[in-house]
C-alpha cells in the first residue's frame, strides 16, 4: 500500500482591495501650522525678554556710573554755580597775592578745581586745594585758597 501523496500547491483566496487612503500634504518645514505658531509667539517674547534686560543692565551701569561720580566729586549738583574769585592774602607768605573762592550750595571739589584750572590735572589740583585748606570737607560759605595759576 504505499500510495504516493503529491502535495500541490493551493490556490489562495484573492484578497480584496486595500482601502483607499487620503492624499498626503506637504507642511512647511514637517512642522504643523499650529506648531509653527507656538514657536513664532516663544521667539518673539525671548527677544522682548532679551531687550527688557539689556535696557536693565544698561540703566543700572548708568547708575552705578553716576554714584561712583558723586562720590568722587566728579559730577558737580545743578546748583553749582560759578567760582567766584576774589583776591586775598596769601597764607605764609606775606605779601603774595591768592586766588579765594566762597564755596556755593552744590559745589564740590572737584567742580571748584575744574573751574579754578581747567587747562591743568583736576586731580593734582584737588590735591593742591586740599593741602592749602586743610581737609578735604568743604562746607557752603567756607573761603578755599586756590592755587596761582
Amino acid at each position: 500500500m504505499s500510495s504516493a501523496l503529491a502535495f500541490q500547491p493551493a490556490a489562495l483566496p484573492d484578497r480584496p482591495a486595500a482601502p483607499c487612503r487620503p492624499a498626503l500634504r506637504v507642511l512647511e518645514g514637517g512642522r504643523a501650522p499650529a506648531r509653527l505658531a507656538a514657536q513664532a509667539t516663544f521667539r518673539r517674547r525671548r527677544v522682548g525678554a532679551a531687550l527688557v534686560a539689556l535696557a536693565v543692565v544698561v540703566a543700572l551701569t548708568l547708575l552705578a556710573i553716576t554714584a561712583l561720580a558723586r562720590i568722587a566729586g566728579g559730577i558737580p549738583s545743578p546748583a553749582a554755580g560759578e567760582l567766584s574769585p576774589t583776591l586775598g592774602a596769601a597764607t605764609g607768605t606775606p605779601g603774595v597775592a591768592a586766588r579765594t573762592v566762597v564755596v556755593q550750595a552744590g559745589d564740590t571739589l572737584w567742580s571748584i578745581a575744574a573751574t579754578a584750572a581747567p587747562t591743568a590735572d583736576i586731580r593734582a589740583t584737588i590735591d593742591e586745594i586740599v593741602a592749602r585748606n586743610g581737609g578735604e570737607q568743604i562746607v557752603v560759605g567756607q573761603e578755599l585758597e586756590l592755587p596761582v595759576t
